[in-house]
């Protein structure tokens, strides 16, 4: 017995240390070089940085199929189930699963599905297909990968799929979805780089309509209260439309109530780190914001806002939309659409105001509260922001617009009683 218990605590002491010589040459294989995209991974009570690449490599490699079958790996996405087979092919589930988009805030989309198969395609290369959404309402994005030591290089496209299946895999979770009416088509291609999150994206939506959603009903609307001057309510003339044009959408007049042109630049600005979350909503857009969805920043209210901008632009069309707006819009201290602000702030019909004055209200759209505070603090107007806004007013002649230059550099609003710029 004494014999039998030396030769097992033998080979037990050989096994550990072919285990901890094994685990050695794993971590040593698994840590990353200078430079490599690397990872932090408890391992038990410690911490260790692996490499990333090394990590994929294994993880793909069909011997390791039996050890990835069946698990499940907790992400910011939600959680993956994994199965992999021994022919190194693997597949992905995620249900539900959310979608953080940084360049449109912080909250996420959520997701019903996804779906996501992956095979290698060569040495440090991968290729698959990535369904988002579940059964009839799905799609399908055919993506490519290559493995480099700094990180992945992904590009994926999406053909021509319903425009309509977009808004339920997006949407699924908003009430919108299932009474909008969605036509056209629409096609992707994405670039990516991980880790830095790099994203570049070409959309393309064709034939985009909406209908469903009763926005004709604003064809006859009654201002709330807030927003009424007192006077009889007549539309707004003169140079205000223009400026607010000038200073918030300048493509108002051919754009079909979204601007994809616009919203790339913006995402792509949006993407870096600290950057200000700009936003690339049309007067459109804002009017659906300030009617319908609220402001809170996230991708489905976006989503939201594009569907009853799409359908405004059919039912409503751009006076409508353009008179509303300056009916709405809030313009600080409480005052709410242009008529009020006009009498308010410059004690003047809002189709009376000159081209200085509108340019100079209109600049109050974005952030009007601080502008006001400002101003009634005894701070200089933005006379950069008012001088852009009057170049980008149309139409307008060159010696007009010249004037109106020329006037801007003695005008100021500080010569008004201080109550006027804190509010009414």
């Amino acid at each position: 017995m004494k014999r039998l218990a030396v030769a097992f605590a033998a080979l037990l002491c050989t096994v550990l240390a072919l285990a901890a010589l094994l685990l050695f040459i794993a971590l040593r294989a698994l840590t990353p070089a200078s430079g490599e995209w690397r990872h932090v991974v408890q391992i038990g009570p410690w911490q260790r940085e692996l490499s990333v690449p090394a990590l994929i490599r294994v993880a793909t490699h069909p011997l390791a199929a039996s050890l990835i079958d069946g698990r499940g790996i907790d992400t910011s996405a939600g959680r993956w189930q994994l199965h992999a087979r021994s022919d190194g092919r693997f597949e992905a589930d995620c249900a539900p699963c959310s979608l953080r988009l940084r360049a449109l805030g912080s909250a996420p989309l959520t997701l019903a599905r996804a779906h996501l198969q992956a095979r290698r395609a060569g040495a440090d290369r991968f290729d698959g297909t990535l369904w988002l959404g579940e059964g009839a309402h799905s799609v399908a994005l055919a993506w490519r990968a290559h493995l480099t030591a700094n990180g992945l290089v992904l590009d994926a496209t999406l053909k021509d799929a319903p425009a309509a299946e977009l808004v339920h895999v997006f949407g699924h979770d908003i009430p919108e979805a299932q009474r909008a009416q969605v036509e056209g088509r629409f096609s992707l291609t994405l670039h990516a780089t991980l880790p830095e999150g790099r994203v570049q994206v070409h959309p393309l939506l064709d034939g985009f309509a909406v209908s469903g959603l009763g926005t004709e009903r604003l064809l006859d609307v009654q201002l709330p209260a807030a927003c009424r001057s007192g006077e009889a309510e007549a539309p707004i003339g003169g140079w205000l439309p223009r400026a607010v044009v000038a200073a918030e959408d300048q493509r108002f007049h051919e754009h079909p109530g979204y601007d994809l042109t616009q919203m790339l630049a913006v995402w792509q600005s949006n993407q870096g780190e600290g950057a200000t979350l700009a936003g690339a909503s049309t007067l459109t857009q804002q009017l659906a914001k300030l009617i319908y969805t609220g402001d809170d920043r996230s991708a489905t209210r976006k989503l939201r806002e594009l569907l009853y901008a799409a359908e405004m632009e059919r039912t409503l069309g751009k006076a409508r939309i353009l008179q509303l707006y300056l009916a709405l819009a809030p313009w600080g201290s409480g005052v709410c659409g242009a008529e009020r602000a006009a009498r308010v702030y410059l004690h003047k019909p809002a189709s009376n105001l000159g081209p200085v004055e509108s340019a100079w209200l209109a600049s109050l759209l974005t952030s009007p509260d601080a502008q006001l505070r400002r101003l009634a603090g005894g701070e200089e107007p933005d006379r950069a922001r008012i001088e852009q806004i009057i170049i980008g007013m149309r139409p307008m002649n060159l010696a007009r617009r010249e004037k109106a230059l020329a006037q801007l550099t003695m005008w100021s609003p500080r010569s008004l009683p201080p109550r006027n710029l804190a509010g009414p």
